[in-house]
């Protein structure tokens, strides 16, 4: 859990991103990423670190394995006798830049040694790997390996005098899970549009100054429309653009604190590896320091305990001590159990701040924190778990991370509710219609066992996909009893969120790359996905799923497939505008002007202009800004389109400067899919469609012109 993915080393877009040298660290598995670590004499070497915050093969720039020896330096590393280990050789290791000689002496620097009798990227076993990785995740976070009782979704209560009653706090803050232990892993609800509050405190040391003010952090996790460092808009930027603007996350930025230490006191060399010990010391210095700095905790968002949802730590430098452990970026757990200022700290994030920022890890870290969202990288980094396709997997652009998985950010978050596809005919043709910033809707297809299924996604390269690795139409296979750390691809043992990748090669379960031009499905290349293509739509025990995609389009913002068996006559879902259901419905709003009435909306009378007040008219002067209106069914009905007219009378109430269309699922409102119309004209019914939806509730959200308020002269709700 909460740790960051991998920076791709497979391409060329690396050599852009980090250049000669990475100027800092992230809590992140890297692949022989490039880093300056310290030796005990204070000098810096450079150096390939593969690995994360719980285990980190560490080699010289030219290949070979490194460990600290018994006093610290930095040496040449050779294996303990049953392999489970490295122990030095005792020949320091020197590299001043990438482009000098790399030099072996012992650690008195008084001969040369020779790397003749060396052999390049040794490993310790696979086995011994997992155990201390374990050992260190365990002690990192603890809380995780306890049992814990399942985590309920929150809801929101349909509410028949109003739009919607969110179950939200008004801290925002939805649902916990508290474990036995007394702690707990909350998750924000997201049902609707919602505000979240983090923490960010600053750390400087007495001999370690920030490289980057205060101002411009401040700007990296809170800005609108934010390029600084090249970054493709902030940390708020980026989960308003992946959410469809329902989740404004901005951070409160606290600091600079000043450690009692110097920095290298806490980034300890001689610390055993994963102890983070010192790491703990600094997080509660600067806790304390917290409480008396008196601000306004009021602003932060917590969960129904009073924990805050999500907080940084962010440290003047860079990490110099290696090998998992002193001042790496990882998240853990705070043991404080003190209110501070109102609230109370439990999860929280540590990273340097360097001389650079790049938004993936504060994402990454974030969708952990704030939404509950699992790693899909594998931890013991023989495999590439979803690749570069997910905040969550890897990355191949620190600074252009691609959006969450559709599991993460549909079906955790509910941002867009998936389509059953499991509710349409066979030979349904389907529109799969890609969103630049991640906020599209998926398709789902299910079985009888609830734990797992499959979800369709068109990803295209632009806007926050821009570096993905290919494009076209994305199909996961999702097993929540599963694990992206275990990728032997049997009944047993297999994924979370696996990427059926279209080639058929497995080339993430194999560790051969993070993603490639060939991974996703598209017309004129890998047309169909079923029970006997390669990769298959088979249940992880061998099953049929049942699930039989064909004439897939080309590669296209909008895309098309058919679920259907092979010479099955297509057919599209049914967005005819049927039969005007709306006489069948109760009619509400947000708000209806003392003078006009609420019935008019679906009395069946049709206008004869926009000012046609003959029979009624809804309206809502003298309120301005967002209104709504909402029809309830006593009963399920299938919806295909709408109808409306509006009212307009020169007097203060005109058409709305725009508008949206959602749907009751059950559980929350959703926007409607792939509407098509949403018009503002006058004098005439202005038709919407959208993908059917079956609902008992439906509702118009209006955003006023200016000063002007709204009205309806009548909708008119077409389906059966």
């Amino acid at each position: 859990m909460g740790k960051i993915t991998k920076y791709l080393t497979t391409t060329a877009v690396v050599v852009t991103m980090w250049g000669i040298l990475s100027i800092g660290a992230s809590a992140a598995p890297y692949n022989n990423q490039q880093h300056e670590l310290a030796q005990p004499d204070g000098s810096k070497v450079q150096v390939k670190i593969s690995g994360d915050e719980y285990f980190q093969q560490v080699e010289s720039l030219d290949g070979y394995t490194l460990c600290r020896d018994k006093d610290g330096w930095i040496s040449y590393a050779r294996l303990n006798a049953d392999g489970t280990d490295y122990v030095s050789t005792g020949q320091v290791y020197k590299a001043n830049d990438m482009f000098s000689d790399m030099k072996l002496t012992n650690s008195t620097d008084t001969i040369n040694g020779s790397k003749d009798n060396l052999q390049k990227h040794l490993t310790i076993n696979k086995e011994a790997i997992k155990n201390k990785a374990a050992a260190v995740r365990k002690k990192l976070h603890a809380i995780d390996f306890s049992n814990t009782p399942a985590v309920t979704n929150s809801k929101s209560a349909i509410n028949f005098n109003g739009f919607s009653e969110l179950k939200v706090s008004t801290t925002g803050a939805a649902v916990s899970n508290i474990n036995t232990n007394g702690l707990l892993d909350s998750k924000i609800s997201t049902s609707g549009t919602s505000n979240v509050n983090g923490l960010t405190v600053l750390v400087d040391f007495p001999d370690t100054k920030s490289a980057i003010s205060k101002t411009e952090i401040g700007n990296f996790f809170n800005g609108v429309g934010y390029t600084g460092f090249n970054n493709n808009g902030s940390v708020r930027d980026y989960y308003y653009d992946i959410s469809g603007g329902k989740v404004t996350y901005t951070n409160n930025v606290m600091g600079f604190f000043t450690a009692k230490h110097p920095k290298s006191y806490y980034d300890d060399i001689n610390e055993a590896t994963g102890s983070y010990a010192k790491s703990d010391e600094l997080a509660n210095e600067a806790f304390q320091w917290l409480k008396t700095s008196g601000f306004d905790a009021s602003k932060i968002t917590t969960d129904s305990n009073g924990y805050a949802k999500a907080v940084n730590l962010l440290y003047a430098g860079t990490a110099d001590a290696g090998w998992a452990k002193g001042l790496w970026p990882h998240q853990s757990w705070y043991g404080g159990s003190e209110s501070i200022n109102g609230i109370k700290i439990q999860k929280y994030e540590m990273s340097d701040i360097g001389s650079d920022l790049s938004i993936f890890t504060v994402c990454h870290e974030s969708g952990h924190m704030i939404y509950g969202y699992p790693d899909l990288y594998d931890y013991d980094g023989d495999s590439q778990g979803a690749g570069a396709y997910s905040l969550m997997s890897g990355v191949a652009n620190g600074k252009n991370p691609a959006p969450p998985d559709p599991y993460s950010r549909n079906i955790i978050s509910g941002w867009n509710a998936p389509i059953n596809m499991n509710s349409y005919a066979a030979g349904t043709k389907f529109n799969a219609v890609t969103n630049e910033n991640g906020n599209q809707y998926s398709y789902k297809w299910s079985g009888t066992n609830s734990n797992e299924y499959y979800l369709i996604d068109n990803i295209q390269k632009n806007g926050r996909y821009a570096d993905v690795p290919d494009a076209g139409l994305a199909i996961y296979h999702v097993d929540t009893k599963g694990d992206n750390s275990k990728n032997t691809m049997t009944a047993n043992s297999h994924f979370l969120v696996s990427l059926e990748q279209a080639d058929g090669k497995f080339d993430l379960e194999k560790n051969k790359n993070s993603g490639h031009s060939g991974d996703l499905f598209r017309g004129g290349y890998k047309d169909s996905f079923g029970d006997s293509t390669s990769p298959s739509s088979k249940w992880w025990n061998g099953s049929s799923s049942g699930l039989k995609i064909s004439q897939i389009s080309n590669s296209g913002n909008e895309m098309t497939f058919v679920q259907a068996s092979s010479g099955t006559t297509p057919t599209t879902p049914d967005t005819s505008t049927g039969t005007n259901i709306a006489g069948q419905a109760t009619a509400s709003a947000s708000y209806v002007s003392d003078w006009e009435k609420i019935s008019a909306l679906n009395d069946g009378v049709d206008p004869s202009s926009s000012s046609d007040k003959s029979s009624g008219v809804y309206g809502n002067w003298p309120k301005t800004g967002t209104q709504w209106v909402q029809y309830i069914f006593d009963k399920n009905v299938s919806i295909s389109s709408c109808d409306v007219y509006w009212f307009k009378d020169g007097s203060g109430i005109d058409v709305p400067a725009s508008y949206r269309i959602s749907y009751w699922d059950g559980t929350a409102w959703q926007d409607v899919k792939n509407p098509k119309g949403l018009g503002t004209e006058i004098n005439k019914y202005n038709t919407t469609t959208f993908t059917p939806v079956s609902t008992n509730a439906i509702a118009i959200q209006m955003d006023s012109k200016g000063s002007s308020s709204t009205g309806i002269l009548e909708w008119k709700v077409n389906g059966k």
